[in-house]
């Protein structure tokens, strides 16, 4: 697990709140190591990024890890908690509802005014979040036109193909040997701008991240 204060400025009168925020692989751990801090821009936060051995390890895991987080909660740390995983071709409303019914049997609030875990999943895969910025996709990649491949154009969070795929394909059309899913992340990390992007994943997701540190 790696910790980053977010924000740069100094954290005042406000307590320290310490965000675990739980990824299912390297890219993922990549992207948010590198920018959420930024994204979120609060001072008082210390975030600490922990990634899994893919989806099934850290969905296997997660009710222990949420008594965890529950039992520090009761000792007065403030501890909130950020879960991400890929829809895939999964449901995606079954799947966050089977996440949030996991939070609550440990004690931990998913919903509502003190709630103090956020459960989200990005549509279909972490590269959606790519094509929903594909400014930030020629400014990692520069050789890459800067036309966004039809259906992302207008849905960003298309789902019909593996998006990491689709994403490769496109580098490789561009002259781009990269297959690394990982360095991709890295890539686009210092790159992408959360007021611009179009996928609704990822709006939710950030979205729900500044109102759960927000929130005294």
């Amino acid at each position: 697990m790696t910790g980053k204060k977010a924000g740069s400025g100094k954290p005042g009168n406000r307590s320290r709140v310490q965000l675990e925020v739980l990824v299912e692989e390297p890219s993922a751990h990549c992207l948010l190591n590198k920018a959420l801090g930024g994204w979120i821009g609060a001072d008082h936060v210390q975030v600490g990024i922990r990634k899994f051995r893919g989806k099934p390890d850290l969905l296997d895991r997660l009710p222990v890890l949420m008594a965890g987080y529950a039992r520090q909660r009761r000792e007065g740390k403030d501890v909130r908690v950020v879960v991400l995983v890929d829809k895939d071709e999964d449901d995606c409303r079954k799947l966050k509802t089977e996440m949030d019914a996991i939070a609550r049997r440990a004690g931990m609030v998913p919903d509502g005014v003190s709630r103090c875990v956020v459960n989200r999943i990005a549509v279909r895969e972490l590269e959606n979040w790519y094509f929903g910025d594909w400014e930030a996709v020629c400014a990692a990649f520069p050789k890459v036109r800067s036309k966004v491949p039809a259906p992302y154009s207008s849905t960003p969070d298309a789902t019909a193909k593996k998006t990491s795929e689709v994403f490769e394909r496109v580098l490789r059309q561009n002259g781009i040997r990269n297959s690394s899913k990982p360095d991709w992340a890295e890539r686009m990390a210092p790159k992408m701008v959360p007021s611009r992007n179009r996928s609704v994943s990822f709006r939710v997701f950030i979205e729900g991240v500044r109102r759960l540190v927000e929130q005294s």
